[in-house]
């Protein structure tokens, strides 16, 4: 006769790892929705400067300056928007492995209960736990690279903006 306690007792460890998975993956899931707007909003720009930079050249008298500025503020934009694809990668590569650490575990979760009837599932038990872990592992490693990069684009875009306004200022940028 199956012992149900000891069947439901022995699969909750994986899901506890499940449960914060699922937390992690909706912190991510958000994180990469703002890093996509945020990518939205360069291409809006880059539009913009497009338009801008279009209609300068198109005018009777176009001015040196403004064409150069146009094209580095094309430029930047430019910079960025490969830098903030390049988290949105990240980020999707981190979702991916939390993802999988779920299927991992809650296969192993099956496993282990199914195990109290059919001892020989615990040897397809643990492998999958151990995989899961360590694609948990991975997902961090890549949610840490995509936080190295968080301020890339910022960054780049206020050292542009403090040289954009010196040249305009006619001084030498810092």
């Amino acid at each position: 006769m199956l012992d149900w306690s000891k069947i439901i007792t022995a699969g909750v460890g994986p899901i506890i790892v499940i449960s914060a998975c699922g937390l992690l993956c909706l912190a991510f899931y958000n994180r990469l929705a703002a890093v996509i707007t945020r990518l939205r909003t360069f291409h809006r720009e880059r539009l913009h400067e497009q338009a801008a930079l279009a209609a300068e050249r198109s005018s009777p008298n176009p001015d040196g300056a403004k064409l150069v500025r146009h094209q580095e503020i094309l430029g930047m934009l430019q910079v960025q928007s490969d830098r903030v694809t390049h988290r949105a990668r990240l980020l999707r590569q981190c979702l991916g492995s939390l993802l999988l650490t779920i299927v991992c575990l809650a296969l192993c979760s099956i496993a282990v209960g199914l195990s109290a009837a059919w001892p020989a599932a615990i040897y397809a038990a643990a492998p999958l736990f151990i995989l899961g872990l360590l694609l948990l592992v991975v997902g961090t490693l890549f949610a840490l690279a995509e936080l190295h990069r968080a301020l890339d684009p910022i960054e780049l875009e206020s050292r542009f903006i403090v040289e954009l306004a010196h040249l305009e200022a006619g001084s030498d940028p810092p």
